[in-house]
């Protein structure tokens, strides 16, 4: 049978004909353009064609350099791919041009790759031919060919072929001895050898890279800065590149590992310490990082495979990591779940419920994964297992810092009683863990249960009897206790260890100021005095509170002036105000130690003859400022006597004076006081010069409801847009203060409304089921009544198809008060929907939970509700 002959394409030869009909002038800009852009194959087509149809041009010559230079710019390409020996003909092909075409070292450099180091000899012989960095680069080239001869085969024939007293042969000694040396870990032996190679050595760059191969483990970024001086085009350039990759961050090198070749990959793992396994195992991690799109349970074979080299019991731990998580009580278990330790299946499930777990399932979780390995242990107290059920039992309070309140939740339910029980119980498997009893210390104190507090702080004394922490918890435990002589000697003590420490001289100054304020309704002037005088005793010269001592004296004279004498405590007391210049500053120090010592202010005010402030100037709104925030840091609660004479001096205050910064201070100052007018100002100041910007918008919005009523849905959308905004630029400190405001005034998120507002469908709450045109919605409301009142009430909140986060409200309030009052509260909630649709619900008949079946399938799961 004969051969269809193929048809032949006209398009290239039309292509070039086309070509050929254009101007020389115009093909050669073209062809120009081409090389400029590193189009080398299009610039090498056009110009040959140019200088074959038009050779008697002027332009001849400038035409065989552009063709040179696109000759050059391919043959580097394919050596970059490794195609070593095309690039070889390519710069046959350039050297073939003419003469008047320089050869190229990176030619010469070519073919001492392949073997022929004759080119690089010749010009290395003439030192006059060539500049200081092409000399040095040759030299290189030629160095570390000798290198790779004398230590692969011990080959000397390169070397033999130069003079005896060239550089790199004299120098190949002293460099092959250093390289041997640091293979060999002696680095004394290195650093002899280095030291024969002088600055201008051709193996210059060789002694850089071992003497920063030397410092990469103890001083890595002086090494990153020694190995950055050896050039890209240097011969030990690809050795830098493989030192610089092993002192890369594991994951950064996972990343740079997968884009090396085979040989760098090697140099890497030896200059890391790795083993074969090791370097296998890390080129697979790098294919996965790259591929982003590869699932999950593909890495379990990976992990099964490299099992001996991650060790059993991590590879296991990462397996359980792996396995998908159950969403719902309905769902499958993932394969595999049956052959796990009962252990390992809690694991899994505390594992699933931490993301979007309340405290009380997540604590409840972490003690069953704690209770499976104690029945595991079986009574062993070895130091690894210990460890691990301590740091389970330590994982919920961790998670949710349930301790760090400042108004605990002592109730036997709470989370936080059941947190610091679980961190009780993680001292007995990890009774060296002192942050542990610090933790329960500062709660027990907070939560007035003084007795623990004292129990554990015995404990963790015995162990660390002079812990500066734990003596500063004994003096807070000793002033809670009202046991001041107790306090004021472990101050003693922690002032014989540091001597500068001002925290426990401050606190017992405040202390005892506290316990002066505690004679004042007694009348008991001289014990008020007694105590400001041992306040007194604590801020002598050098101990770094000389303004508290000069905030004693305003509170001595407010005592004698209240209870003993009023002529001399005015005296006193004007004397002071004198000192202080007698301003708005000075009068709003005085109102907060009235404050302190409860006493009356407008009674104060009339006995020495102060009239009401008025704060006028930004400096002394600043001052004032400060001022609160000190005395909010120490006080923590104010007399309403204070705050509205507080609220008239700020009325009208300058605060769009103030820098945005400053105005933010200031509202969180406000807040502590709960001064919300003066707030609003201040914040509403702020967003006229700085819209948008996320806390100064909590603030206006807080400060409108704080002391009552409720948002309009307008301004309820506001707030969304500023909490979108603030997770939009990272400031979450506002965020999450607006999503607790959003939180106060809608609870379980946005709930539907009753329809008839507007036309829009998604506004309905029942909206008819769209394939069953008939049925009856007070019929569905009924029975959605009664899957409330029949199922346990977490799994009803399932089956109605109501949203995670409403959920977790609604539990929250089963905890708090009942199940029952949760169900109550749901019930009224579908009534009053169901008023508004204008639908009430039918009631059921006879059977009860068989009419929540699907008629098709009486024997079937309950229907699945999307009430929500």
């Amino acid at each position: 049978m004969a051969r269809k002959r193929k048809k032949q394409s006209s398009h290239g030869g039309s292509k070039a004909a086309a070509a050929a009909k254009q101007r020389p002038e115009v093909r050669e800009r073209e062809a120009l353009q081409a090389l400029e852009s590193g189009h080398w194959r299009d610039a090498i087509q056009a110009l040959k064609a140019l200088l074959k149809d038009d050779p008697e041009s002027e332009r001849t010559p400038a035409r065989r350099r552009a063709l040179a230079d696109a000759y050059a710019g391919r043959a580097r390409d394919l050596t970059a791919k490794g195609m070593l020996k095309e690039a070889a003909v390519i710069w046959e092909n350039r050297a073939a041009l003419g003469a008047d075409i320089p050869p190229s070292l990176d030619h010469g450099i070519l073919r001492l790759r392949l073997g022929d180091p004759q080119p690089l000899i010749a010009a290395w012989a003439h030192p006059d031919a060539l500049n200081r960095e092409e000399r040095q680069r040759v030299g290189e080239q030629l160095a570390a060919a000798v290198l790779s001869e004398r230590l692969v085969g011990g080959d000397t024939a390169l070397l033999e072929q130069l003079a005896e007293d060239d550089p790199i042969r004299r120098h190949a000694e002293p460099a092959q001895m250093a390289l041997t040396a640091y293979c060999n870990a002696d680095q004394n032996g290195m650093e002899a050898a280095l030291a024969e190679l002088p600055f201008r050595s051709p193996y210059r760059a060789l002694a850089i890279l071992l003497k920063a191969l030397v410092r990469a483990e103890t001083e890595p970024d002086a090494a990153r800065e020694m190995l950055a001086r050896i050039d890209d085009a240097s011969a030990f350039a690809p050795l830098r590149r493989a030192a610089e990759l092993a002192l890369l961050p594991d994951a950064e090198l996972l990343a740079e590992l997968d884009r090396a070749g085979p040989r760098q990959a090697e140099l890497v793992a030896a200059l890391r310490g790795w083993s074969n396994a090791q370097l296998e195992l890390a080129r697979a991690l790098a294919s996965f990082q790259r591929d982003s799109g590869r699932q999950q349970k593909t890495l379990q074979p990976l992990l099964k495979r490299y099992r001996d080299l991650l060790g059993h019991d991590w590879a296991q731990q990462a397996s359980l990591r792996l396995m998908p998580r159950r969403t719902g009580l309905l769902d499958p278990h993932p394969p595999g779940w049956n052959a796990l330790s009962g252990h390992e299946r809690a694991l899994i499930k505390a594992w699933g419920t931490e993301p979007e777990g309340d405290p009380w399932d997540v604590l409840d979780a972490w003690e069953m994964v704690a209770q499976g390995l104690i029945a595991e242990q079986r009574g062993r107290r070895d130091a690894p297992y210990s460890l691990e059920i301590a740091m389970v039992l330590r994982r919920g309070e961790r998670r949710f810092k349930l301790l760090e309140t400042e108004h605990p939740e002592d109730d036997l339910d709470s989370p936080e009683t059941i947190a610091a029980e679980q961190l009780e119980r993680s001292l007995q498997w990890d009774p060296d863990h002192r942050e542990t009893y610090l933790r329960l210390i500062t709660w027990y104190r907070r939560a007035n249960r003084l007795k623990d507090a004292r129990r554990v702080l015995g404990q963790a004394q015995e162990r660390w009897p002079q812990d500066m922490a734990l003596l500063e918890a004994a003096m807070e435990t000793a002033l809670a206790s009202n046991a001041f002589k107790k306090a004021a000697g472990i101050a003693r003590r922690m002032l014989a260890i540091d001597p500068i420490n001002s925290s426990a001289r401050r606190r017992l100054v405040e202390a005892h100021i506290e316990h002066a304020a505690k004679q004042i309704p007694k009348r008991r002037g001289d014990l008020a005095r007694k105590e400001l005088a041992e306040a007194r005793n604590w801020t002598g010269r050098g101990s770094g509170l000389e303004p508290v001592r000069a905030q004693l004296d305003l509170l001595e004279g407010l005592v004698v002036l209240a209870l003993e004498d009023a002529d001399q405590g005015k005296a006193m007391l004007n004397e002071c105000l004198t000192q202080r210049g007698s301003g708005v500053v000075a009068q709003v120090e005085l109102m907060l130690a009235v404050d302190r010592l409860t006493l009356k202010q407008d009674d104060i005010a009339k006995r020495l003859g102060l009239k009401r402030i008025k704060v006028g100037a930004p400096e002394d709104l600043r001052a004032i400022i400060g001022q609160l925030r000190s005395h909010a840091d120490q006080v923590g609660h104010f007399r309403r006597s204070l705050l509205e004479r507080l609220a008239a001096a700020l009325k009208g205050a300058p605060w769009k004076r103030l820098e945005r910064n400053e105005l933010e201070h200031a509202c969180e100052t406000l807040r502590a006081f709960r001064l919300n007018a003066a707030r609003r100002e201040a914040a509403r100041a702020g967003l006229n010069r700085w819209p948008r910007t996320p806390m100064l918008e909590y603030h206006d919005f807080d400060s409108r409801y704080s002391d009552g009523g409720f948002p309009s849905m307008s301004e309820l959308d506001k707030m969304e847009g500023a909490l979108a905004r603030a997770r939009e630029a990272g400031e979450m400190r506002a965020a999450e203060r607006l999503r607790e405001l959003l939180q106060q005034f809608m609870p379980f998120g946005r709930m539907p409304g009753p329809p008839g507002f507007d036309d829009d469908p998604w506004d309905d709450p029942f909206p008819p089921d769209p394939k069953d045109d008939g049925q009856d919605l007070g019929e569905g409301i009924a029975l959605l009544l009664q899957v409330l009142e029949q199922m346990p009430l977490k799994q009803a909140l399932e089956v109605t198809g109501m949203p995670k986060d409403m959920r977790r409200q609604v539990m929250r309030i089963a905890r708090e008060q009942g199940d029952e009052a949760a169900v109550e509260m749901l019930k009224a909630m579908i009534y009053s929907a169901a008023e508004a649709a204008g639908e009430l619900p039918k009631p059921q008949g006879g059977g009860g939970r068989s009419k929540a079946r699907s008629a098709d399938d009486p024997d079937g799961p309950p229907k699945q509700f999307d009430l929500f």
